[in-house]
């Protein structure tokens, strides 16, 4: 197990999308496969869970080409917004205010007082009051297998690990957008979805866990 672990976080390490992110993610899967080893068990779905798995990526990697049209169409910012604590998980494509819409930094720090995270949260409140479901987008709703996790996302612009609540990833007329990384699992595998900030495509790697 110790090897697997050290295999995987070494191929990861070679496909950051920031020294600052790195870390993040280091501990995300980490402590994945920490939990893994009280939750692997022999399947027999395993080639469905494998297909979900797939279908998973596929869908939200389709999302992910969708918002970047649709941010130069609307000429606007766009994001891709994840709901971790929905089950399954759902997620749907926004749009905001023409042009380069300015969000607010956002405080990743976890020893926030009371009035440090109201304030965090008021900032939250006024960025999600200016942003609307793309109706092309809301036909089906769009939501991960019940046999796929999303473990959790690193965004390299909030430089931050989110595994509950929302996520969003953002995208600009400019044709940037935010570098992240998506952590999926089933109890045989475990796949990351890599969001480069300049690049069109995104990259996908499957780590099976062959634990025996």
């Amino acid at each position: 197990l110790v090897q697997k672990i050290s295999s995987i976080l070494s191929s990861i390490k070679k496909q950051q999308i920031s020294d600052e992110g790195f870390s993040l993610i280091e501990i995300l899967v980490a402590l994945l496969l920490a939990s893994l080893l009280f939750l692997i068990i022999p399947s027999s779905d395993s080639v469905q869970n494998h297909r979900d798995l797939k279908t998973a990526i596929d869908n939200i990697d389709r999302a992910i080409r969708f918002a970047m049209n649709e941010t130069v169409l609307r000429n606007s910012v766009v994001r891709l917004h994840l709901d971790l604590d929905k089950v399954p998980v759902e997620y749907i494509v926004e749009y905001g205010p023409p042009g380069n819409f300015p969000l607010p930094e956002v405080n990743s720090r976890k020893d926030l007082s009371l009035e440090e995270e109201a304030q965090e949260k008021a900032k939250k409140n006024s960025v999600d009051l200016q942003f609307n479901s793309v109706e092309e987008f809301q036909d089906i709703k769009h939501e991960i297998p019940e046999s796929v996790s999303l473990v959790g996302t690193g965004i390299q612009s909030q430089n931050n690990l989110i595994s509950e609540g929302k996520a969003n990833i953002y995208f600009y007329p400019t044709g940037d957008k935010d570098g992240a990384l998506l952590l999926f699992s089933t109890r045989e595998e475990i796949a990351t979805l890599e969001v480069a900030p300049f690049l069109s495509d995104s990259k996908v790697n499957f780590y099976p866990l062959n634990i025996i």
